[in-house]
């Protein structure tokens, strides 16, 4: 009996040990590891350093004065070889139809910046147009009388009694009243013949008119190349040597991102030293963007138009002293009928240009 009765009890202990190891299990060596790894896998991926993105480019539209010619080639330089990307900026070089239209978009903040004639900005301010300067790029426009050799103009003067075709609203057409005024011209005897800026060429070499008032830039170089002998009469030699071609902005724009314009305009000005230094390169990089450029003439644009950034004073790119923007404006003042209660500081400003500009 008493056997019997031990017996039970070992088979009772028994039992309570089966039961408590199937409700808990304990875990095994192998078990513990995989929980280590899968641990410290998820360590891993939250520690792994997280890829940063590359910044996002800055979008903003550069509208010329004109047609895309050889005189803007600097430009292209500036977008080809990504000065402007390295600024940050995405920039789109957008075609113009005349400086005066450009001042007028860039005022209603259609685009950020603009290139166009200094008369023409000039014009604009007064007009209400809340433009400025911000980067002269010409200290001497780059307007002239155009004629052939033939045609017996050798001065402002001999345009009485002439024919003279002219595109209304371009630069050359606002600063012209200068030149009128300078050289005591009747206006009376000017025959004015008005027409598009893309037809001022083919009416001069086909004898339309006697004249036009171009660019010294563009238009007469195209002129030669027809294989005409075009005379050039420049304004700065005849009374008008304004400042030239210049980067402006709305003063919201100056106000709101002068940082932005900043660094459009050092990018920029490397592109146009670049073209200094290689103008074949630059009109083969225009080339890219415009297939059917005439390399002659598109060159030819581009000489004169470095030779239209600097005076015997200059020091380096953008170099216009208050002085020098006092006395253009006063000539425009003179012979322009320019507002003469606007400040010159109204028309200019210099904090967007950077600090180091390229020398002369």
């Amino acid at each position: 009996m008493k056997s019997r009765f031990i017996a039970l009890i070992i088979a009772v202990m028994l039992l309570a040990a089966i039961a408590t190891g199937c409700g808990t299990p304990t875990a095994t060596s192998t078990d513990s590891t995989e929980a280590q790894e899968t641990q410290s896998a998820q360590s891993e991926v939250t520690a792994a350093p997280q890829e940063t993105a590359a910044p996002e480019l800055e979008k903003i539209t550069f509208r010329l004065n004109y047609l895309a010619s050889g005189l803007h080639a600097p430009f292209y330089v500036a977008l080809d070889k990504g000065y402007y990307t390295e600024q940050g900026l995405d920039v789109t070089i957008a075609e113009g139809t005349g400086s005066g239209t450009t001042a007028k978009l860039i005022g209603m903040g259609t685009e950020l910046v603009g290139f166009s004639d200094f008369a023409s900005i000039a014009a604009a301010v007064t007009q209400g147009i809340p433009v400025q300067v911000v980067c002269p790029i010409y200290k001497i426009n780059g307007f002239a009388i155009i004629t052939l050799d033939e045609s017996g103009i050798n001065s402002p003067k001999d345009l009485e009694g002439k024919s003279v075709g002219f595109a209304t609203g371009d630069g050359p057409s606002k600063l012209w009243q200068a030149v009128v005024k300078a050289n005591n011209i009747d206006e009376t005897k000017v025959n004015y013949v008005t027409m598009g800026g893309e037809s001022k060429v083919t009416a001069l070499i086909t004898g339309q008119v006697d004249a036009i008032l171009a660019g010294a830039d563009n238009d007469a170089i195209e002129v030669k190349e027809k294989g005409f002998n075009a005379k050039v009469l420049r304004f700065a030699d005849y009374g008008a040597p304004t400042v030239g071609l210049s980067i402006l902005a709305s003063r919201d724009a100056i106000e709101d991102k002068s940082e932005t314009i900043q660094r459009f305009i050092a990018a920029t000005l490397k592109g146009w030293e670049d073209a200094r230094n290689d103008p074949d390169g630059a009109i083969a990089i225009m080339q890219k963007y415009y297939p059917d450029l005439n390399v002659a003439t598109a060159r030819g644009g581009l000489d004169a138009a470095l030779a239209s950034m600097f005076t015997d004073s200059s020091k380096t790119m953008a170099d216009v002293s208050p002085e020098e923007w006092e006395t253009c404006i006063q000539l425009l003042r003179d012979y322009m009928g320019l507002d003469g209660s606007f400040p010159a500081d109204v028309f200019y400003t210099t904090v967007c240009l950077p600090d180091e500009l390229p020398a002369k």
